[in-house]
């Protein structure tokens, strides 16, 4: 444990005297403040938040990664070119520990800067209100749903042979994603029910739905009509095209989770004059109060953190067996790659992959995709913005993962590769 703080200690003296992580914190801050003047919102307090959780933080957040992940990948390759890093072995120290150590002083400088960044987003939004926990409806899974049309489109006679012909992974794919926008029409007069699982909503909490309605064609218009959930009430007239927020009143006053069962159903007739469409797994929630913006702020940074942690680890493991400039010109690409991965495969015109090759660099950029989701998808700066709760078993399972496993095991790698370059 000594010789593992000392060599952080070490790396951290060197990133000071080198001044690059205060020109770091000092990108940083200066991007903070400078966005929200930069950059104009709909006029909405939502709106703002918005924009100064994703563009501010989300593009310190950014800097802090690009910065740090180019300077993991460089640190062994570097020591390695100048012909230093022979001297560190020779040290009573274990390679694993040299490389565990330099990746906790780049994500100990990287923590330090984004709590900066985090407290500027604090002070700044001090006044938001509590975080929301979110219910989704309870609805059979993807897999199923896509096994069940699976079934139904290979047994009807009219389904296209080329549906027929395709793969089966390639059709449940299609039928997956499919799944997950598909719409459900509520005419005039109707009524829809969503059943939720309440039994974990704590007693008093606020109750509200978020909701977004749409039409056949897909034009602004009121929209009007009642919700009730359990003893719980609420109406609603907006327009379709914004994401609505409907509190919900109790009728019995006392305590609120008096009358929920363990399980409550979620109601709602439309009173307006058209029909109206939405897509229950993507477009209606309920959101149950939860803790402070304080609080639910600390989650987000313990998420960030964490998913800088993987990146750093995997910069230095790459640092350790490819020379300096190969290195980092090997990290920034895959953080290209993984940015752009997505929209690639969701516009890829084929849906069934008819292409051999096309097939092979579809299954390299999902494999990057998947591999990057933990950095690339950024859900707590997506929770911050719209109110939701960073869940704490959520959070535990991300610094778990991120901030915990993977470095190890790069780590390891790193260690290995070392030993085999030694050789």
């Amino acid at each position: 444990m000594k010789s593992f703080l000392a060599i952080v200690l070490l790396e951290l003296r060197r990133l000071w005297r080198s001044r690059s992580i205060l020109v770091l914190l000092a990108a940083c801050v200066g991007w903070m403040l400078a966005m929200p003047h930069l950059v104009k919102s709909d006029g909405t307090v939502e709106g703002a938040r918005q924009i100064y959780v994703h563009f501010s933080l989300g593009g310190a957040f950014a800097l802090t990664c690009i910065a740090l992940a180019s300077s993991g990948a460089s640190v062994l390759s570097r020591e390695r070119e100048m012909r230093t890093l022979s001297l560190a072995l020779t040290r009573p120290v274990k390679r694993f520990t040299l490389v565990f150590a330099r990746i906790a002083a780049l994500v100990a400088s990287g923590a330090a800067v984004l709590a900066v960044c985090a407290l500027v987003l604090f002070f700044n939004e001090r006044d938001a209100g509590p975080c929301a926990h979110v219910l989704h409806p309870e609805m059979e899974s993807l897999a199923e749903e896509a096994k069940r049309m699976y079934d139904y489109y290979m047994a009807d006679p009219e389904t296209p042979p080329e549906i027929k012909k395709a793969k089966k992974s390639v059709v449940m794919r299609i039928l997956r994603q499919g799944a997950l926008d598909h719409y459900q029409s509520i005419g005039t007069n109707d009524t829809a029910v969503w059943r939720f699982d309440s039994s974990a909503l704590a007693p008093g909490a606020p109750l509200a739905v978020r909701l977004r309605f749409t039409n056949d064609f897909d034009m602004r218009e009121d929209v009007r009509g009642d919700f009730s959930f359990g003893p719980w009430r609420g109406a609603i007239s907006n327009i379709t095209q914004a994401i609505v927020r409907v509190p919900l009143h109790h009728e019995e006053g006392g305590n609120p989770a008096a009358g929920a069962k363990p399980k409550d159903e979620l109601v709602f007739t439309n009173n307006g004059a058209t029909s109206l469409m939405l897509r229950p797994r993507k477009d209606i929630v309920l959101l149950a109060g939860a803790d402070s913006f304080g609080s639910n702020l600390f989650r987000a940074w313990l998420e960030l953190v964490s998913m800088l942690a993987s990146l750093v680890a995997f910069a230095v493991f790459l640092g350790s067996g490819l020379g300096r400039s190969v290195a980092v010109f090997t990290c920034v690409a895959f953080m290209f790659v993984a940015v752009v991965s997505g929209d690639v495969i969701e516009q890829y015109p084929d849906q069934f992959e008819t292409d051999r090759v096309d097939r092979i660099g579809l299954a390299i950029t999902r494999a990057v995709e998947f591999a990057s989701r933990p950095v690339n998808s950024l859900r707590p700066l997506s929770a911050l913005s719209s109110g939701e709760c960073v869940e704490k078993e959520e959070a535990a399972l991300v610094v778990a993962m991120d901030a915990v496993l993977i470095p190890v095991v790069f780590a390891f790698l790193a260690a290995f590769i070392l030993s085999r370059k030694e050789d």
